[in-house]
């Protein structure tokens, strides 16, 4: 069911019209949503076949002295790299732009931008099956803010989940931005 999923909302998302007004829309909530001040180390992801556009974000991070790091796939795992900017990148796994540089500590991460297929009311999200954010995403430390970037159709009552999956803090979608809540 889930694999039908993904790829039903993958193939929608591959023709969608409105990706880049969407993303305006999303990073400006994001920017009004947050007091930035309160982090210093960013983790995104360069957008891939018209996922939300991160890269306005990055610029505005880095011109505001922030530190930002973008993912690189290392055998199973991902390893977070500091850019500079956006120009020293290279084509890397599934054809995704990557960072070449220096790695830095998981636990220096205050804010990490988790990219999905989908997102549900709670926080959990369907990924692209590889799972290399379920693997990083216990490395950060416990304080760390876990925020989801979608478009309202990616944005989903309830997604099956497993007791290994994690959850996003945030939800931020061109018309909403939902702070999930806690399991009792």
């Amino acid at each position: 069911m889930k694999e039908e999923l993904r790829n039903k909302l993958l193939t929608k998302r591959d023709i969608y019209p409105n990706w880049q007004e969407d993303s305006e829309k999303i990073i400006e909530k994001f920017l009004s949503f947050f007091d930035l001040s309160n982090f210093q180390t960013f983790m995104l992801y360069y957008p891939h076949r018209r996922e939300v556009d991160t890269r306005p974000l990055i610029k505005k991070l880095l011109s505001m002295g922030k530190n930002v790091v973008l993912p690189k796939v290392e055998g199973m795992d991902l390893k977070p790299v500091k850019i500079k900017d956006l120009d020293n990148l290279v084509v890397g796994y599934a054809g995704i732009k990557e960072p070449v540089g220096q790695e830095v500590e998981e636990k220096s991460i205050d804010l990490v931008v988790v990219p999905a297929v989908a997102y549900d009311k709670q926080g959990y999200r369907i990924g692209y099956g590889k799972g290399f954010y379920d693997r990083f995403l216990p490395k950060l430390k416990k304080n760390s803010l876990k925020v989801g970037f979608c478009y309202d159709f990616q944005l989903l009552e309830k997604i099956p989940h497993q007791p290994h999956d994690f959850k996003v803090d945030v939800v931020i979608t061109p018309t909403q931005i939902l702070k999930t809540q806690k399991e009792e």
